[in-house]
């Protein structure tokens, strides 16, 4: 397996958050103007993650290597917005928030398939992307000009697959409505 990351993933209730992540995201939220998310919050997510090996070359000299051996996420979804708050020891708190209506959701299986397929026709079968679990999000972000993608990466378990299946549920439901 290639993996990246080793991760660990739980349901959690807004009170049960560490008290530095829940006032950056209530701080981010009433600066965009989203409401009381961590109080109308649908569910709640934490993951933990811990690097495996060393990023790239390339990544580490471009500065887009994380800069943590270990972070933790936290996605948040409310009726209206999705609110992913990422902490580590360099880093620090950095929090987004996105309209769910405006949401586009790309599982990690199908990003593997296309660099993949991507690879393959290029005549590079030397190295192959990474194995991982998890949905890139695309998405108009808090403060953006244009839209990009985030990634959320989970656990391979019935906590991470609750996580994905339950953010794809509120998106739908947001879009239909």
């Amino acid at each position: 397996m290639n993996r990246l990351y080793e991760r660990t993933t739980r349901r959690r209730t807004t009170s049960q958050l560490d008290a530095a992540l829940r006032a950056a995201v209530t701080a981010h939220s009433e600066a965009h103007q989203l409401g009381d998310v961590l109080g109308t919050a649908v569910n709640c997510h934490e993951t933990w993650s811990v690097r495996l090996r060393k990023p790239g070359l390339l990544s580490r000299l471009t500065g887009t290597a994380d800069p943590d051996t270990a972070h933790r996420m936290v996605v948040v979804v409310a009726p209206r917005y999705l609110v992913v708050a990422v902490e580590g020891k360099r880093r620090g708190v950095d929090v987004l928030s996105a309209r769910l209506d405006s949401v586009s959701l790309s599982e990690s299986s199908e990003l593997r398939r296309l660099a993949r397929e991507a690879a393959a026709s290029a005549g590079r079968f030397g190295r192959l992307p990474p194995d991982d679990f998890g949905t890139s999000v695309t998405a108009l972000w808090s403060g953006a000009r244009e839209a990009s993608s985030f990634y959320i990466g989970v656990s391979d378990d019935a906590e991470g697959r609750a996580l994905l299946d339950e953010l794809h549920a509120a998106v739908t439901r947001a879009k239909s409505t």
